[in-house]
């Protein structure tokens, strides 16, 4: 039995808790905009692959937290499927089991993502064995929907490969069961770290935005902004007139922005009134976003209805894959 297409499109989210602004821009802000295009999406909160490095409890503590934000940040549950990927964690992990077995311990040790993590401190006799086996969990959440597209950064390349090479190996051995999906390159942007030292990130919180700063906050952390002499252009100063213009309301806040950056360059000393723009600018983002989010949160079992009814819709979807995969496999 041919499979067909059962979603547009999947991504997951993991829920490690402090989003901050170059998450927004680099990631959530461009998949929130393929809504306009009619695009149905899957959208599972990846609380699975966070047990890779983050306690159970903590895990189920910022899974509220991530889809509160991503809802105040635009995602719409009348335009999604949103689901945790534990509430169909035995057809995920089943599936990744199937998977595992058209894969080598030294091709997983080969992913980029994996090759850089052990770099980073652990050692192959020592890592959690988990970590070893996410490009395979990955490829069970995405070929248990059959989806058609995954959107991915550039650090994703290399998974969504992995899942590639899998589902065509398995196809191979037991017949035409997955559609192979087609990576959706998204527009990616790269917002840096407020110090200048490598992109935004939660472990350096002096040089990132969080979606939880107040106003004073993000004042205290823009004045300290590392950007460019009068005249120069420098990848830090590139990065905040980036930031700017994604979070610009209207045409003339975009053409104020440019008239600032001209004159820097022009040898004018104007980085005082950009930074004060680019400061009202996030607190003017941030308040809103802010507002919209405690709406969010109190009203009593929003969340839990949105992933109750997303987690029926996953499980019915799922269930369909592994129906043709036992029949494929006689499992």
């Amino acid at each position: 039995m041919k499979a067909t297409y059962e979603v547009d499109m999947l991504t997951g989210v993991r829920p490690t808790g402090n989003l901050h602004l170059g998450n927004y821009v680099g990631a959530i802000k461009p998949f929130i905009e393929l809504q306009k295009t009619g695009v149905r999406s899957f959208v599972f909160v990846a609380d699975l692959h966070a047990l890779t490095d983050h306690e159970p409890k903590e895990i189920r503590e910022f899974t509220r937290e991530v889809v509160a934000d991503y809802l105040a940040l635009g995602l719409d549950p009348e335009k999604n499927i949103i689901y945790t990927q534990s509430s169909i964690g035995y057809e995920t992990t089943f599936l990744m089991a199937l998977l595992a077995r058209e894969t080598t311990v030294a091709e997983l040790l080969r992913v980029p993502t994996i090759k850089d993590k052990l770099r980073r401190g652990a050692r192959p006799e020592t890592a959690n064995a988990l970590l070893l086996l996410y490009p395979v969990m990955m490829a069970a959440d995405i070929l248990l929907h059959r989806a058609r597209r995954v959107p991915v950064g550039d650090d994703q390349v290399a998974h969504l490969e992995v899942m590639r090479r899998l589902a065509r190996d398995f196809n191979e051995k037991y017949g035409e069961v997955f559609p192979i999906p087609e990576p959706e390159k998204l527009r990616s942007l790269r917002i840096l770290s407020l110090k200048g030292a490598g992109k935004m990130s939660k472990s350096v919180p002096e040089g990132s935005i969080f979606l939880s700063d107040d106003p004073k906050k993000i004042e205290k952390k823009i004045k300290t902004a590392e950007t460019a002499t009068e005249g120069k252009m420098t990848p830090s100063l590139e990065s905040h007139m980036i930031l700017a213009k994604e979070l610009a309301q209207n045409k003339n806040t975009l053409i104020e922005i440019d008239e600032l950056i001209n004159a820097h360059l022009a040898g004018k000393q104007v980085m005082g009134d950009f930074k004060k723009l680019l400061a009202d600018l996030i607190s003017d983002f941030l308040i809103r976003f802010q507002e919209r989010r405690a709406t969010v949160i109190k009203e009593p079992g929003y969340i839990e209805d949105i992933l109750r009814s997303g987690a029926t819709v996953a499980r019915e979807s799922a269930e369909k894959t592994l129906a043709l995969v036992r029949r494929a496999t006689s499992f």
